[in-house]
């Protein structure tokens, strides 16, 4: 079969060279330039060539290609059904580049691209395309393409065999950029990899977590420039600690601090991002690639210590979760000077009158290489059920709508919809760079059954000390679960 090599120009690799998580290094440029990359149409003029992709030419007659997926009506913000279809162009940015994607593909394969929506609020919930693709298997029915599912949920899925081997699938190249290597390094076993991601599902940045701080609360308080800590390697936990320490006022007068008063922190949900930021990892992978479980550390230990005295401070009203609807108001009426929250509910402070700015979580010390953040298990990964007739095609199909993605949607989704529409300043832009460089996929976290994985910030909002003794207590467990997973990957042959 003949293949054919589609190229990218070097404007918009630039615009997304660290949002696609494959990469690392610095942050890219910022200036008025890089922001001027505009419309897909206006970059395709540049002249240098820096990449290409390599997919085959075919005609396949028509065929329709189904994904399932969640859809969007749970959270406030959209998510999982904007990464995959478009009816047509609107005008929003990030609608018209998925619509421009499809129509590429489609014409290229003579394919036409259709999604199964499955509600989370009703019927199975985050499991519903989980479950829709084990009883199409089991009864011996190849109805979906592509699944798109729930991150941990997925895990239970690809243990259960429902899945193909991404590592066996023709055509797909995971040494390109729209493939994320944190996922395809964290969440593969051996020569098995069962989930994964690209920037198809580009919406799994928004479950990234972030701080916010009020700039004119960052004045009031005479608070040093806190994009200049970060970029220093200053933007350390001790550091948060200070900048809120002292700041909470009582602001009715009642004697009695909820949520009518100013705070130095919302903790918006994200307590167990700590975990991550402080450069820790439920299971590390041994010369094999096979994962084992690395707690206690005394890394975890001291960062639980630091992150418990911030998240508990009498300057920080905190809430267990990010989705929350008490946490954005509290934010948006300048009732705190910091708030960590996911990088996806920036979309809902955009008629906040006072400027806002956009930092990564802190790191634990200032000797730590990067800063890290987990991305929440709500977040989409991708499958292919264990039934596909023509892997080929599907390969070929995934490929060039992931390649496609990273030349249209990640421009639309980083450039426009964050750069330019919700971040307030050309420094946001740049910490975002940070964040989403930093992004972690932990094998543990995934897979870990809800056993140990979530205790770090399980035992923050209970204000319970007892970490050492809560996770020992509960590692036999862990290791029994692992163990069963890992043996349930070795009997899968794909």
């Amino acid at each position: 079969m003949k293949r054919k090599k589609f190229y990218a120009v070097l404007l918009l690799a630039l615009a997304v060279i660290l949002i696609s998580c494959g990469n690392s290094g610095g942050a890219v440029n910022t200036d008025s330039e890089s922001e001027s990359a505009g419309t897909p149409q206006e970059t395709e003029a540049a002249t240098e060539e820096i990449i290409q992709a390599v997919l085959p030419e075919a005609d396949y007659g028509g065929y329709e290609f189904v994904v399932i997926s969640r859809n969007d009506d749970w959270h406030h913000y959209p998510l999982h059904s904007r990464d995959i279809i478009a009816e047509s162009e609107t005008g929003e940015p990030i609608n018209d580049a998925v619509y421009r994607r499809n129509s590429v593909v489609e014409e290229m394969y003579n394919i036409k691209i259709s999604m199964i929506g499955l509600p989370e609020t009703t019927g199975e919930g985050e499991m519903g395309p989980n479950n829709a693709l084990s009883r199409a298997v089991r009864a011996g029915d190849y109805l979906y393409d592509l699944v798109m599912v729930h991150e941990i949920n997925g895990g239970t899925t690809a243990q259960q065999g429902f899945f193909y081997n991404w590592f066996a699938v023709p055509v797909i190249d995971f040494e390109m950029p729209w493939w994320c290597r944190g996922a395809t390094d964290g969440l593969s076993v051996e020569n098995k990899l069962f989930l994964a991601l690209s920037d198809f599902s580009v919406s799994s940045n928004d479950h990234c977590y972030t701080v916010l701080f009020n700039k004119q609360k960052q004045s009031d308080f005479q608070v040093e420039n806190l994009y200049e800590l970060v970029k220093t390697n200053q933007w350390t936990f001790d550091k948060m600690y200070d900048v809120i320490k002292d700041v909470a006022i009582d602001l009715n007068g009642d004697g009695a601090m909820n949520d009518q008063d100013f705070y130095g922190l919302i903790a918006g949900g994200g307590q167990l991002n700590f975990f991550t930021a402080g450069d820790n990892y439920v299971t590390k992978k041994d010369q094999n690639n096979r994962p084992y479980i690395d707690m206690p550390t005394e890394r975890m230990i001291t960062t639980f210590e630091k992150a418990f005295r911030i998240i508990n401070s009498p300057d920080t009203y905190s809430y267990a979760s990010w989705i929350d609807e008490r946490i954005v108001p509290m934010f948006s009426n300048n009732q705190s000077l910091l708030m960590t929250t996911q990088v996806g509910i920036i979309q809902q402070l955009r008629d906040m009158d006072v400027d806002f700015g956009v930092l990564p979580y802190p790191k634990l010390d200032s000797s730590q290489e990067k800063y890290l953040n987990y991305v929440d298990g709500h977040a989409q990964l991708m499958g292919i059920p264990i039934n596909a007739p023509d892997l080929e095609r599907t390969g070929a199909i995934i490929e060039a709508l992931s390649y496609y993605a990273y030349l249209y949607q990640v421009p639309a989704y980083y450039e426009v919809n964050l750069k330019t529409k919700h971040a307030r300043d050309e420094e946001s832009a740049e910490m975002l760079n940070y964040i989403f460089d930093g992004r972690v996929f932990d094998f543990g976290y995934v897979y870990d059954n809800w056993i140990i994985a979530f205790k770090f910030g399980d035992l923050i909002n209970e204000k319970n000390e007892n970490f050492i003794s809560t996770i020992e207590r509960n590692l036999p467990s862990a290791e029994r679960n692992l163990d069963r997973i890992l043996a349930a990957y070795d009997e899968i042959i794909s």
